[in-house]
């Protein structure tokens, strides 16, 4: 894929300028025309990234891949096959090098933005791409796939932040197809397995931290250290934004990168002040760069004020005035999965992907300060991950919701009724619905709901799957809820 081809050499002086070369086995003029890290897509004269993975080695699949076309490998240790090799020291790092190289260095021709946090990725990344367009050609990679003018592009969803041929194949594609700006969610996971190392940013933003993937980074010191390796990755003279109103920020340390700071009602760099609520969104006065604009901000929750400044500071480092960036802010269409309204009638019903404690009560906070009647929650808890932010989870629910209905979210590969379990210590001496069939529990709080009420669907969003066991099953909840209030018409 990358045009023209380079040699395996160039891959090599690649790795041996990163410290990660360690030898060479074989020819080194080889010509490289593509990359790969999964040994079934490989094709005619693709270079092989091979590294020991936590659940599998994928030096087992090097002769595959070669057999398949591959014409040359990066491994972690030699392996008895009939192509050239360059043997690294960390098969992670050198494949998103050995990648970015491969396509050609791709970000080198793009203002890169990175985004991390805990919560709050997807819609700053959304609203700095859709606030940037104005001005520029601008993407954003991330939860929902590939995203630019014309939406999502097909096939594209994934993980948060994809592996690194993935992510070098979208930018390569993204440079070719005249982008000159891409906004990238840099999940902790992400980050700490080095997906992104061969992309040099120019912004790292961070949002806000609390807890979440301990199943992975065991304790919130780890998980802290994954996200402030964003800072590595963004070029010495770059820019480093961070959310001032996130006490654990207090602690990052960004090497002799200048920093900006946005937050709501404060000293910081970029703020808002007097800002007011309602149904529709948030309408607040936003400062950058010594000017002020009016904001009318079509999304719910004081937490989204806070993810439009994060986009508001990038781009007023990318040269944009406050009127300009105000007008974009005030006319962003909505986030998909992000406090989503589905209907209004019979009830209303929203979606929302929260799924930490504290997320969960950003989200429902919102809400509860809006609702005319009582709010319905349907929540879960992801199944093989964090046990520990179960209870905590319920316990946000218990402060905000009226009706709580504890369901599956994506059980995976554990029992449900463990997961029910874990969340229900979290709702004791409240009264709450215990049903694991997440159909039948949607179905369930719209049989309660009355023309005042709220009802929020929480864990999914934008989610169209299920996972249940090893299996993606399909499962939209907009769908759902259209099905559930037809039968009930019926009924």
């Amino acid at each position: 894929m990358a045009e023209p081809p380079v040699t395996l050499g160039a891959v090599g002086e690649v790795l041996r300028s990163a410290g990660l070369l360690r030898d060479t086995h074989g020819p080194e003029d080889v010509a490289v025309r593509g990359v790969i890290q999964d040994s079934r897509d490989a094709q005619r004269g693709d270079l092989f990234l091979a590294w020991k993975g936590t659940e599998r080695d994928a030096h087992d699949f090097v002769r595959d891949a070669a057999r398949a076309g591959a014409v040359a490998a990066v491994v972690e240790r030699p392996v008895d096959v009939g192509i050239p090799l360059l043997v690294v020291s960390d098969g992670r790092r050198a494949a998103a090098l050995a990648a970015e190289a491969v396509m050609g260095f791709p970000s080198r021709h793009l203002f890169m933005v990175g985004v991390t946090g805990t919560n709050g990725k997807t819609t700053t990344a959304h609203l700095a791409r859709y606030v940037l367009a104005e001005v520029h050609c601008t993407a954003a990679i991330g939860t929902l796939g590939v995203m630019d003018d014309d939406g999502v592009r097909p096939d594209t969803e994934g993980l948060t932040t994809p592996g690194p041929v993935q992510v070098a194949v979208w930018l390569r594609q993204l440079v070719d197809g005249g982008a000159d700006t891409v906004v990238v969610e840099a999940s902790s996971h992400a980050l700490d397995q080095k997906r992104l190392d061969g992309v040099r940013f120019d912004v790292g933003v961070f949002t806000n931290f609390s807890q979440d993937h301990l199943d992975y980074h065991q304790d919130l010191a780890t998980y802290f250290v994954a996200k402030a390796r964003l800072i590595e990755l963004v070029e010495r003279g770059g820019t480093i934004v961070v959310n001032q109103g996130e006490a654990a920020w207090a602690d990052l340390d960004p090497d002799g990168r200048p920093v900006r700071t946005f937050a709501l009602d404060s000293a910081a760099d970029v703020r808002a002040s007097d800002v007011r609520m309602d149904t529709t969104g948030a309408q607040f006065t936003l400062f950058v760069n010594g000017e002020e604009a009016l904001v009318r901000l079509p999304l719910l929750g004081a937490f989204n004020v806070e993810n439009a400044l994060g986009a508001a500071s990038v781009a007023a480092i990318r040269g944009m005035g406050a009127e300009d960036i105000a007008r974009r802010l005030s006319t962003t269409p909505p986030v998909p999965g992000r406090l989503e309204t589905v209907t209004r009638t019979p009830c209303h019903v929203v979606i929302d992907f929260a799924h930490t404690p504290d997320a969960l009560a950003g989200a429902l906070g919102a809400v509860r300060r809006l609702a005319r009647g009582r709010v319905i929650v349907v929540f879960g808890a992801g199944g093989d991950r964090d046990r520990t932010k179960r209870r905590p989870m319920a316990e946000a629910v218990r402060r905000f919701a009226d009706v709580a209905v504890i369901t599956s979210d994506n059980p995976r590969t554990e029992d449900p009724e463990r997961i029910l379990d874990d969340l229900a210590e979290g709702l004791e001496g409240s009264e709450y619905m215990r049903i694991a069939d997440r159909r039948s529990a949607i179905r369930h709080a719209l049989e309660q709901a009355g023309s005042e009420d709220t009802v929020v669907l929480a864990g999914k969003g934008h989610e169209t799957y299920q996972v249940v066991g090893r299996e993606k099953l399909p499962f939209d909840e907009r769908a759902i809820v259209r099905e559930c209030l037809a039968d009930l018409e019926v009924a």
